[in-house]
């Protein structure tokens, strides 16, 4: 018997060892020019799950957990992009990394309304892919995320409003002496490309 409590061993315990023994299939797809990598456990055409890995994490955070939800349904777990597998961006945006969920539901053989789950940065996109897209979904979890309003001196900062704009000055020296103002880049300067 597999005791959940091994305090004599230093293994890890067996579900784990299985969960990452089970065969996976990697893919990709292509969102808004980005290539979008992700991985699946079970069987495409039913019920679903896509799961959503915090910042600076990806898809194989998932590698663990995935398989021991696939019983009657196909997980799905992405790299959003600038993350894992995915390509780099210029720039990337909730809206966006909630579109990439639900473009990798759909490409992945989801045939119902998807459960999403996400950790963290995760949970942030899963929240706002419930936002857009809501009636599309079955169900979002958010696990260990930090769900607050905004102040209005974050949403200045975001949107780059406050501290002004950047400034471009000649040299050092005129910046430092303080003679000339610089010249102030607008965010219309700033590179929003995608990738």
């Amino acid at each position: 018997m597999v005791s959940l409590i091994d305090t004599n061993s230093a293994a890890p315990p067996a579900w784990f060892t299985a969960a990452l023994a089970t065969p996976v299939a990697r893919r990709t797809t292509v969102v808004d020019g980005a290539t979008i990598a992700y991985r699946t456990w079970g069987d495409p055409g039913g019920r679903g799950i896509v799961l959503v890995h915090g910042g600076a994490a990806h898809s194989r955070w998932w590698d663990h957990i995935g398989p021991l939800l696939a019983d009657g349904r196909l997980v799905v777990a992405i790299d959003l992009s600038g993350h894992g597998d995915s390509n780099r961006c210029g720039y990337y945006s909730l809206d966006q990394w909630a579109r990439e969920v639900f473009a990798v539901a759909k490409d992945s053989g989801i045939a119902t309304a998807p459960t999403v789950i996400g950790h963290s940065l995760g949970g942030m996109v899963t929240l706002r892919v419930a936002g857009l897209l809501g009636s599309r979904i079955e169900g979002a979890v958010v696990i260990d995320s930090p769900i607050r309003e905004m102040s209005p001196e974050e949403n200045a900062a975001r949107e780059h409003r406050a501290f002004g704009g950047l400034r471009v000055y000649p040299s050092k020296e005129r910046r430092a002496d303080g003679r000339g103002s610089g010249t102030r880049l607008s965010s219309v300067g700033r590179s929003r490309r995608r990738c």
